[in-house]
């Protein structure tokens, strides 16, 4: 299996993927906030068997670029996954299936809504969306305060209490994925961008944008996937999700925090590829 990366360049922006270059159907992997594709380390290889996996750094984070200038926006983000996956696939192969965990799981409904007919299936992990954006995180991105949060929030103390809690227990991880996802939060630039989302809430905003109002719209399988001890985004979420997407399916997994991928990386990938193969 290759697991090499490589470098594309959307809509004039460089962008890390990896391409594994297996048989069977494409499967795209969106992280989340403050994360990498690296956070899928640990289920790339599992999920190989059954999909060719591509997994994309999103604008902002990882090793692709982070403009501070670009106009974030969820149909920025839908624009650039559609065009990645016009580049890396054909149009002779089945349409990709999608796994977005937290952020991108509201960046994969975006794209879903706005480019219908682009996935095959759906996978939603823990995802963001359904949530208000609480009015103090929003004010992290003030000038006033915007530098000193950020050299509070890459201090090693203080991003390793944080990425912590993303799990119900770090016994379950695996050291090296824990250490390597860890150092990708304390990267300076990728808080930068999230001052820049956070400054642009209304345009990354399921809600304000209009798009929650047309989830009702998707035609396509969706199972809805969570951590029962998630601190990042309640599991009672999930229920909210489950009701606003039709037809989806839910499972919670028990013992669980934010990050089921890197927790229960065997139960992750056997569940996401008995609901794509089997929808």
């Amino acid at each position: 299996m290759n697991t090499a990366c490589h470098t594309i360049v959307l809509q004039g922006h460089r962008h890390r993927y990896l391409d594994t270059e297996t048989d069977g159907p494409p499967l795209l992997l969106l992280h989340g906030i403050s994360c990498s594709l690296d956070i899928f380390d640990d289920v790339i290889g599992p999920l190989s068997a059954s999909f060719r996996v591509l997994a994309l750094d999103l604008l902002g984070f990882g090793d692709s670029a982070k403009p501070q200038d670009a106009p974030y926006s969820l149909r920025l983000y839908a624009d650039l996954i559609t065009e990645f996956i016009q580049r890396t696939t054909t149009a002779s192969q089945t349409p990709p299936y999608v796994i977005g965990h937290s952020m991108g799981g509201k960046y994969a409904l975006a794209t879903a809504l706005l480019h219908p007919g682009l996935f095959s299936g759906l996978v939603l992990s823990n995802t963001d969306g359904f949530t208000r954006l609480p009015f103090w995180v929003r004010a992290i991105s003030w000038p006033v305060i915007r530098q000193f949060l950020k050299s509070l929030m890459t201090s090693r103390r203080v991003s390793a209490r944080a990425f912590r809690a993303a799990f119900a227990s770090t016994a379950r991880v695996n050291p090296e994925s824990f250490t390597k996802n860890l150092e990708r939060t304390r990267d300076k630039a990728a808080v930068e961008t999230i001052m820049q989302l956070n400054r642009n809430y209304r345009e990354l905003d399921l809600e304000i944008t209009g798009l929650r109002d047309r989830l009702s719209e998707l035609a396509l399988p969706v199972l809805i996937l969570w951590g029962e001890h998630d601190r990042y985004i309640s599991p009672s979420t999930a229920v909210i999700a489950q009701q606003e997407l039709p037809g989806s399916k839910l499972v919670m997994f028990p013992e669980c925090g934010h990050t089921p991928m890197l927790e229960y990386p065997r139960e992750f990938t056997d569940t996401v590829t008995s609901f794509f193969l089997n929808s």
